[in-house]
């Protein structure tokens, strides 16, 4: 199994259509797209290394208010591939009335499109 750690991400909130943007800060060629639920999409590129995640309905999905969202300060990304499966657990931290709240999701699917056994860790920059 191929394991790397500490890919620097970037995220991008968008208020209006409550979506959150987590992307890998480096450059990478877009390959393919899985869905891990109907509001969760994670990028692959060429390589089949998990680059990107989309977030739909970003402040139902996390329970965190579009306001809220506009301030994230930490993001932790952990991506776990075997041939039967692909895991991923987010951490995502925002400020509260000066305390900072963690949110967590863990999310799997079938690895029904045949993407290589991989972990990659990734957190904000």
């Amino acid at each position: 199994m191929n394991h790397e750690t500490d890919f620097q991400l970037e995220s991008l909130y968008d208020h209006s259509f409550d979506v959150l943007g987590i992307r890998i800060s480096n450059d990478y060629e877009y390959k393919t797209s899985v869905e891990l639920s109907n509001d969760v999409i994670l990028d692959f590129d060429k390589n089949n290394v998990p680059v990107a995640l989309e977030i739909l309905n970003a402040s139902r999905f996390l329970k965190i208010s579009k306001s809220n969202l506009d301030h994230i300060n930490m993001i932790k990304m952990k991506v776990h591939i075997d041939d039967k499966s692909i895991c991923l657990k987010v951490s995502v931290g925002v400020n509260i009335h000066k305390k900072e709240h963690i949110k967590s999701i863990d999310i799997f699917t079938s690895n029904d499109t045949g993407i290589p056994s991989i972990e990659r860790e990734m957190v904000t920059v």
